[in-house]
């Protein structure tokens, strides 16, 4: 069992990573982690996450979003938390952040919903993008609920990214590795038109990635239109993706 002071160090440790990524800028973002009792340890509204915020600035909320402890009010885009937690007690984390490519590509209304490459078939399945939701209401936790029983990451139309995970770790990772995503098919799209893997290379994918112990994930109906990888390096991608993700 991990003490709640390690996880506190865990938050500051992870909301550094992602402000030197640039995928928080000043008070943006919120990342939260459930603890053992049920309850939430998240981090505040109103504070630097990169630079500026301690692990004494973390607060802790009930169930239902409310402060318990802490100095600090929560953010309102805590719904957004507490309604992945509620659709799935597998969740244990939960990271929200602002990746510059993900949200390009929903300013520009192209899905990254397409299997482009294995390791999005292992990860994700797909990487959807939800409708686009105000910030700050119920909007948003209620737009949450309609993906978040089958994805472990979101990109939220013009506003960022919602990624969880067993722990704060495997949320972030989750983060880097679908704005590394972003960033391929952006300079893929440069060079000309992108071809998405077969339907045949997906369910290869996906027999192999059962095979190896890896959850299967949902994809995308329309990745089926081209060839992609054969099937031995299929088979590698998948060894690596599952050592890192376990």
């Amino acid at each position: 069992m991990t003490s709640e002071a390690q996880l506190r160090r865990d938050i500051v440790d992870v909301c550094k990573r992602i402000y030197e990524h640039g995928w928080f800028a000043a008070t943006d973002g919120n990342v939260s982690i459930r603890l053992d009792d049920g309850r939430i340890l998240a981090t505040p509204t109103g504070v630097h996450k990169g630079l500026r915020m301690t692990e004494d600035d973390l607060i802790v909320v009930d169930a239902s979003g409310k402060r318990v402890a802490g100095a600090r009010d929560a953010s309102s885009e805590m719904r957004m938390h507490l309604a992945a937690y509620q659709e799935r007690p597998d969740i244990k984390a939960v990271v929200h952040a602002h990746p510059t490519n993900c949200i390009a590509f929903s300013l520009a209304g192209v899905s990254l919903a397409q299997c482009l490459l294995p390791e999005i078939v292992f990860t994700f399945g797909s990487i959807p993008t939800t409708a686009y939701t105000t910030p700050t209401t119920e909007e948003v936790p209620a737009e949450v609920r309609k993906w978040i029983k089958k994805y472990d990451a979101m990109i939220l139309d013009r506003h960022g990214s919602l990624t969880v995970g067993r722990d704060v770790f495997a949320a972030y990772d989750k983060l880097e590795r679908m704005e590394h995503v972003a960033e391929i098919t952006y300079r893929a799209r440069m060079l000309g038109p992108i071809r998405p893997l077969t339907r045949d290379q997906i369910t290869r994918l996906q027999q192999v990635g059962q095979e190896l112990g890896l959850p299967k994930r949902e994809v995308c109906e329309s990745c089926n239109v081209c060839e992609g990888p054969d099937e031995g390096m299929i088979r590698r991608v998948a060894e690596e993706i599952g050592r890192s993700i376990r």
